[in-house]
């Protein structure tokens, strides 16, 4: 791939992707590192094929690699826990959207791929596929259980939602 095929790439796949590692690592900067980290690995070792679908199944998979590399290793130096803590004191009465994001986070990180890709990105089942490296058959039927895992997650997170449904 020369410069400017490249840089085209780079401008028409960097905004989604760095949008997905964003909500992935809960941080602009940590995005903004590992999506520097996804194109230098890209750069260094560019996927086999050069259809734009698979170029971009590789910057998703990779992403997604680092990001669970990164959240290892801050629940390894428990910067997690101090996280949690100082953000339960800053928002005494969290509203609907931290209950979602709760329980979007409670997903398995497959789930949460699966979903973010369907209805963020708006990637085809074969886009997915590729992204994941699961059967394009398969995307269906994971999609249906990742949406099925997120409304009982729902449920365990946002009560008050049903509550205020109810009055």
């Amino acid at each position: 791939m020369d410069q400017a095929a490249f840089r085209s790439f780079y401008r028409k796949t960097a905004p989604a992707l760095r949008a997905y590692i964003a909500r992935r690592a809960g941080s602009i900067d940590a995005a903004d590192d590992i999506l520097q980290d996804v194109f230098m690995r890209f750069l260094v070792k560019p996927p086999r094929s050069s259809q734009e679908a698979a170029m971009r199944g590789y910057l998703y998979r990779t992403a997604e690699t680092l990001v669970v590399d990164r959240w290892r290793q801050r629940r390894r130096e428990g910067e997690r826990d101090r996280t949690a803590a100082e953000l339960a004191q800053d928002s005494p009465q969290p509203d609907l959207a931290d209950d979602v994001s709760r329980a979007f986070g409670a997903l398995k990180t497959t789930q949460r791929a699966l979903l973010w890709m369907a209805y963020v990105e708006e990637f085809d089942h074969g886009e997915i596929a590729a992204a994941t490296g699961v059967q394009a058959s398969s995307v269906r039927v994971l999609l249906s259980r990742a949406r099925k895992a997120f409304a009982g997650a729902l449920k365990r997170f946002a009560p008050r939602a049903e509550a205020a449904d109810a009055k």
